[in-house]
């Protein structure tokens, strides 16, 4: 029960001192930990983790300013760094809340291209690749989706044969 009482006592100060921080010096040590993360030459998992931590941790507590938009967006790019690709779909999902953000586009796109490479699910990336086109029928990027939606009834065999086929085209154009 003593433990119980500590772990109790040390949770909630932590909470505490976090929601204490103000609004500036928590963007002050994210902008901080953003130069030391950009600045490794390598991934350093503990590192980006904590910044993804410090990235949520913003949006929850200032969950309706727009740099939440931009605060996700870089939180799901560390989350492909490190491998974390359903956090990161997650995440570029978050943006979604914010649709006139500059970036909502891409981050949609994302979704449907990390359910197809890093995750190998067709179904999940058609849905996103559709969704991106109907939410934006007349981005620059629609005709390349399309492609990618057709591509994803191939099998990997097909679509190498696919390739030759258009390599010996470009080849013999007689």
């Amino acid at each position: 029960m003593k433990q119980y009482s500590i772990i109790l006592i040390i949770v909630t100060s932590v909470i505490f001192s976090a929601c204490n921080k103000s609004q500036t010096s928590l963007q002050t040590e994210i902008s901080e930990m953003e130069k030391s993360v950009n600045v490794a030459s390598n991934v350093d998992t503990a590192n980006c983790d904590s910044l993804i931590s410090l990235y949520k941790n913003y949006c929850v507590l200032y969950k309706d300013d727009t740099i939440c938009a931009d605060y996700f967006f870089k939180a799901a790019e560390l989350s492909v760094r490190l491998g974390k690709y359903q956090q990161a779909i997650e995440l570029f999902g978050n943006t979604q809340r914010f649709p006139v953000y500059r970036k909502v586009a891409r981050a949609l796109f994302m979704q449907g291209f990390i359910a197809e490479s890093n995750l190998g699910d067709k179904n999940a990336a058609r849905e996103y690749y559709n969704r991106f086109i109907i939410k934006f029928p007349n981005h620059k990027m629609v005709p390349e989706v399309k492609m990618l939606i057709q591509a994803l009834n191939f099998t990997d065999e097909m679509l190498i044969e696919n390739l030759k086929r258009q390599n010996d085209t470009l080849s013999n154009p007689n």
